[in-house]
């Protein structure tokens, strides 16, 4: 079976993940590096002249999402791991497993 050209280069990506991260990072850092030898030109708030202050937004911005959809994900998602097999505790809906086999009969 022939791999598609985007197959390939989404296989090697997997492969040199670690490579990837690196050169990444590296960037992330001398952009941060950057923006301190050569100040952004415009600021409307003053926050915005300090030297890394975008990336430092950025990164608590990534934690506040986190945190937040985790709280909503256990808070409304999750449920327990028996719940959709719970026959041992009978609820209002499906009734008493029991009784139910008995007015079968």
């Amino acid at each position: 079976m022939k791999i598609s050209r985007l197959g390939r280069i989404l296989e090697w990506m997997v492969n040199n993940s670690k490579l990837l991260s690196r050169v990444m990072l590296t960037i992330m850092a001398l952009l941060v590096i950057a923006n301190f030898i050569f100040p952004a030109g415009y600021d409307r708030f003053f926050w915005e002249s300090l030297p890394g202050a975008g990336a430092v937004y950025g990164i608590f911005s990534c934690f506040v999402i986190v945190v937040v959809s985790k709280f909503l994900g256990y808070k409304f998602l999750y449920r327990p791991e028996d719940y959709y097999d719970n026959e041992s505790k009978p609820n209002s809906l499906i009734g008493d497993p029991a009784k139910r086999e008995a007015q079968d009969d």
